[in-house]
C-alpha cells in the first residue's frame, strides 16, 4: 500500500470530475474540493497532534481514508425576487424549485479480475440497475427547493445524487426565533481492493521463502471489499427572541456508520529461534513454532474481516451576554461508539484449515485473546468560555474543558478469571484543560497579546489486572499521564507603509510525561518523558498598492528536548503569498511554502553484554510547495482559468537493526544506513466557459498530475526492489482528467444539460491499478 501513498494525498481533488461537476452542477472552473473538506472526512479526521488522542472515539484505521466529495453548489434557479429597475421590491415570500432528473452512462475499461479493483474505482465505485458495477446505465435525480424573502432564506431543501452508493441531501429552517437543520451523505468505497492487490499473495515475490515470515496464508478467498459510510445530523437552534434576548441555544445530533468488509493480515508471532509474542498477550517457546503453538509457516495470514461500526453524538451549546456585562459560552456533549465487528479468537476457526493449535485449551488467555479488537467507547465532554471587552481596545477571554473517555467493554471481553463474567476493573481517561488570552489595542499602531493553555490527560485505568495487562508484561512504555503548558506574547505594529501589519511574536511548549517502562527499558524506545521546545514566529501582511497583497510568514523552532522523534529539534517555516486582482476582472496570485524539520535528540541504548553503546536517531524532513493560479475574462461571455501546482516531500532517518526483541533486554543495536524517501508531484490544470449565446452555455476543463520518486534508497530501496520490484520502492503514476460540458436551454422552465468526463490513471510502479472511466450524464432541469 504504501507505494500509492504520496499520490493519494492529492488524488481526491483531482479525480472524477464526474463526482464534481456532473450535469453542470459545478461551474468547469471550480475545482473539486479537498478531501478534508468533505463531511465524511471531517467525522474520521486523524488527530493533528503527534500524542495519541486524549479523548476520542475509536475508528480503525482505515476509516480515515476520505472519499472525494461533490461541492455544495448554488442551486440554478430562478431569483426568488425579481424588480424592474427602480420598482420597489415587495417583501413578501416565494418559493422556486428546480428538479434534474439525470442519467448516468458509464465503462471503466482497462480493468483487471472483477475482484480487483484498480484506482479509480476505489473512490468512485457505480453500480448500474443490473449490478453491474464496470458498464451501465443507471438514474438519479437532483433537487433544489428554495423559500425565502429579502432578508433570509426561509427554508431550504437540496438533494445531489450520483448513484445508488453516492448521493447527500439537506434540508434547513430559519426565521426570526428558531433554526432547523438535517443532513445526511451516503459513499461507498472499495476500500480493501488496493490493501488485497498488496497482499503478499497477489505480488510476485511476495512470498517469503525462510525466516520468520516464511508463507504468506491467504484465507481471505477472492471476496470483493468495500465499505459504505454513511453520516447524519440534525440540530434545533433557539434564539433570543424565544429566550428573552438573553442569549441562543442550540441542540445538535450527529452520527455516522461503517459497514463492509476489509482485507486484513495479522501475525500469529514465533520466531525461527523458538520465542515470540502473538496479537494477544499469551508467549511461549519451542523450535520453529509460533506463541500459539502454531508453526512459522501457518503464522502470517491474511483473511477477510468485517466492519461495522457506529458513533452517535448530541450536543448542546450555550451563548448569552447577561445584561451585556460579558459573554459565555457553554457545551456539553455525549458521544457513544459501538463496534459490532466480528470479536474474532484463536477458537472461532482463524486458521484455515481450521486445527486449534494442541496448547490452546478453551478457557486460557490464548483461548480468549481476541484478534483486531476495537472497544465501545463512550466519550463526556463539557467546556465553559468567558470573555470580556473594555471600550473596544482591552479583551480578555478565559475558558476550562473537562472530558472523560470510558472504555465500556473491555472490562467484558478481557476477563481477569477467564470465566466471561464482569470483572470490576475500568479503562477510562480523562483531560482537562485551560486557557486565559488577553489583547491590548495600546494605540492605532501598537497592539500586544498574550496567552497561556495548559492541558493534563490522565490515564485513570485499572492498573495492574491480574492475567489482562501487568507492568512485566509492557513491551512498550505505559502512559500513565501528560501534562503540557503552552503560552506566548506577540506584538503587532500598523506602521501605515503600505497599509501593512508587522507581528512578532513568541511561544513556548512544555510537556510532561509520566511514563512506566516495563519490561523494557527506557533506552531501547524512542519515546521521552519531556518535550522542551520555543517558537519564534514573523508575521507580514500588506497591500502595496490597490488590488495586491503579499504575506510573509516566516518562523523558527527549536527544542532542548522532545519526547517524540516526529517534534522537531529545530524547524523553519516560511510561508509567502502575492496576489493581484486588476480592475479589468483578472486575478492572478502565487503561492510558496517551505517546512523544513530535523530532530536528533532522541537515541537507542545497547542493553547487551559489554560496554553499552548509545546510538543517535536523526530525522530529517523537507517539503516544498508552491503553485500559481491564473484567473481572467478575456471576453464579457468568457471566463476562463490555468493552475499550476508543486509538491516535494523529501524525508530521511537512520535505520537500525536489533539482535533480538527488545523486551529481552540483550538487545544490541547496528546502524545499517540512512534510507531517502523523496517524492514529487506536479499538477497543471486549464479550462474555461462559454456563454455561447443566450440559450447555450459551453465548458471545458482539463487536469493533469504527475507523482514520481522513490520510497527509500541505499539498502531499503534494494530489499524493496528484491521483494516486489517496482511496487513498494517506487512512485510512478499520473492522472488525466478531462470534462466537456454544455447547458442548453430548451425554454424558460427547462434546460437540457450534458457532460462527458474522461479519467485515466496509469501507474508504472504497479501495473494493476491502471485504469480508467468512461462517464455521459444527460439531465433536464425543470424550473418552477
Amino acid at each position: 500500500m504504501t507505494a500509492q501513498t504520496s499520490f493519494r494525498l492529492l488524488i481526491p481533488s483531482l479525480t472524477l470530475l464526474a463526482v464534481t461537476v456532473q450535469a453542470a452542477d459545478v461551474p468547469a472552473q471550480t475545482a473539486a474540493p479537498a478531501a478534508s473538506d468533505s463531511p465524511v472526512a471531517a467525522q474520521f479526521a486523524e488527530p493533528k497532534s503527534s500524542e495519541a488522542p486524549a479523548a476520542t472515539t475509536s475508528v480503525t484505521a482505515d476509516a480515515a481514508v476520505s472519499p472525494p466529495a461533490a461541492t455544495a453548489p448554488v442551486p440554478d434557479v430562478a431569483p426568488v425576487i425579481e424588480a424592474a429597475p427602480g420598482e420597489a421590491v415587495e417583501d413578501k415570500p416565494k418559493i422556486s424549485a428546480q428538479i434534474t432528473p439525470r442519467v448516468f452512462f458509464f465503462d471503466y475499461f482497462k480493468v483487471g479480475a472483477n475482484t480487483q479493483t484498480h484506482f479509480l474505482e476505489r473512490y468512485d465505485y457505480r453500480e448500474d440497475l443490473s449490478g453491474d458495477t464496470r458498464s451501465g446505465v443507471f438514474p438519479d435525480i437532483d433537487l433544489s427547493l428554495l423559500y425565502g424573502n429579502l432578508a433570509r432564506d426561509i427554508f431550504t431543501l437540496e438533494r445531489r445524487g450520483f448513484g445508488q452508493h453516492s448521493h447527500r441531501g439537506a434540508a434547513r429552517y430559519s426565521d426570526d426565533k428558531i433554526g432547523v437543520a438535517g443532513t445526511y451523505s451516503h459513499y461507498r468505497s472499495t476500500t480493501g481492493g488496493i490493501e488485497y492487490l498488496f497482499s503478499p499473495g497477489e505480488i510476485d515475490g511476495g512470498t517469503v521463502s525462510s525466516g520468520r515470515y516464511q508463507t504468506f496464508n491467504d484465507d481471505a478467498g477472492t471476496s470483493s471489499f468495500h465499505v459504505d459510510r454513511t453520516t447524519y445530523g440534525a440540530g434545533l437552534t433557539l434564539k433570543p427572541a424565544v429566550l428573552g434576548s438573553w442569549g441562543t441555544v442550540s441542540v445538535d445530533y450527529q452520527g455516522y456508520k461503517r459497514d463492509g468488509n476489509k482485507f486484513a493480515p495479522f501475525y500469529l508471532g514465533g520466531s525461527g529461534s523458538g520465542s515470540g509474542s502473538g496479537s494477544g498477550s499469551g508467549s511461549g517457546s519451542g523450535s520453529g513454532s509460533s506463541s500459539y503453538g502454531v508453526s512459522n509457516a501457518d503464522s502470517w495470514r491474511g483473511i477477510n474481516l468485517g466492519v461495522d461500526e457506529r458513533m452517535n453524538k448530541i450536543s448542546l451549546n450555550l451563548d448569552a451576554a447577561p445584561r451585556d456585562l460579558f459573554n459565555v459560552n457553554y457545551k456539553i456533549s455525549l458521544e457513544k461508539f459501538t463496534n459490532g465487528s466480528p470479536d474474532l479468537t484463536l477458537l472461532d476457526s482463524i486458521l484455515t484449515p481450521p486445527d486449534v493449535p494442541n496448547s490452546v485449551t478453551p478457557g486460557t488467555r490464548d483461548a480468549l485473546d481476541p484478534f483486531f479488537y476495537i472497544p465501545d467507547t463512550t466519550l463526556l465532554s463539557q467546556s465553559i468560555q468567558v470573555s470580556k471587552s473594555y471600550d473596544n481596545r482591552f479583551l480578555v477571554a478565559a475558558g476550562y474543558s473537562h472530558a472523560s473517555l470510558s472504555d465500556d467493554s473491555s472490562h467484558l471481553r478481557f476477563t481477569s478469571d477467564f470465566s466471561g463474567s464482569q470483572d470490576a476493573w475500568a479503562g477510562k481517561i480523562t483531560t482537562d484543560g485551560a486557557f486565559l488570552n488577553a489583547n491590548w489595542n495600546v494605540s492605532p499602531l501598537l497592539g500586544v497579546e498574550g496567552f497561556i493553555k495548559y492541558h493534563q490527560r490522565n490515564n485513570d485505568s485499572t492498573f495492574p489486572v491480574e492475567n489482562v495487562i501487568s507492568s512485566t508484561s509492557l513491551v512498550g512504555p505505559y502512559i500513565k499521564a501528560i501534562d503540557s503548558i503552552d503560552y506566548g506574547l506577540a506584538a503587532s505594529w500598523r506602521p501605515g507603509i503600505m497599509s501593512s501589519t508587522l507581528t512578532l511574536g513568541w511561544q513556548r511548549i512544555d510537556r510532561e510525561r509520566d511514563l512506566l517502562y516495563g519490561s523494557i527499558e527506557s533506552g531501547l524506545t524512542l519515546y521521552r518523558e519531556d518535550t522542551l521546545s520555543d517558537e519564534l514566529y514573523l508575521k507580514w501582511i500588506a497591500r502595496p498598492a490597490m488590488g495586491w497583497t503579499v504575506r510573509l510568514t516566516p518562523s523558527y523552532t527549536w527544542a532542548d528536548s522532545t519526547g517524540l522523534v516526529t517534534e522537531p529539534e529545530q524547524a523553519l517555516k516560511v510561508k509567502a503569498l502575492v496576489s493581484y486582482a486588476a480592475p479589468e476582472g483578472w486575478l492572478v496570485s502565487g503561492f510558496y511554502d517551505y517546512k523544513q524539520k530535523q530532530n536528533s535528540n532522541n537515541t537507542f541504548t545497547d542493553s547487551g553484554g559489554g560496554t553499552p553503546l548509545t546510538y543517535t536517531q536523526d530525522i530529517d524532513s523537507t517539503l516544498h510547495s508552491a503553485g500559481v493560479s491564473l484567473n481572467v475574462m478575456p471576453r464579457e461571455n468568457i471566463n476562463a482559468f490555468v493552475n499550476l501546482f508543486w509538491v516535494q516531500d523529501d524525508l530521511s532517518s537512520y535505520l537500525f537493526e536489533t539482535t533480538a526483541v527488545r523486551w529481552t533486554n540483550n538487545v544490541i543495536f547496528e546502524l545499517v544506513d540512512e534510507p531517502n524517501y523523496k517524492i514529487d508531484t506536479y499538477s497543471i490544470g486549464f479550462g474555461a466557459d462559454w456563454q455561447a449565446n443566450d440559450k447555450l452555455k459551453l465548458s471545458g476543463s482539463y487536469t493533469y498530475s504527475r507523482s514520481k520518486g522513490n520510497m527509500a534508497s541505499g539498502t531499503v530501496l534494494t530489499a524493496l526492489q528484491e521483494a516486489t520490484g517496482t511496487v513498494d520502492s517506487k512512485i510512478d503514476n499520473s492522472l488525466h482528467s478531462f470534462l466537456i460540458g454544455a447547458d442548453y436551454v430548451i425554454n424558460q422552465k427547462a434546460t437540457l444539460r450534458a457532460n462527458y468526463i474522461f479519467d485515466y490513471y496509469d501507474d508504472n510502479a504497479y501495473s494493476l491499478l491502471t485504469g480508467g472511466v468512461h462517464t455521459l450524464v444527460v439531465g433536464v432541469s425543470f424550473t418552477f
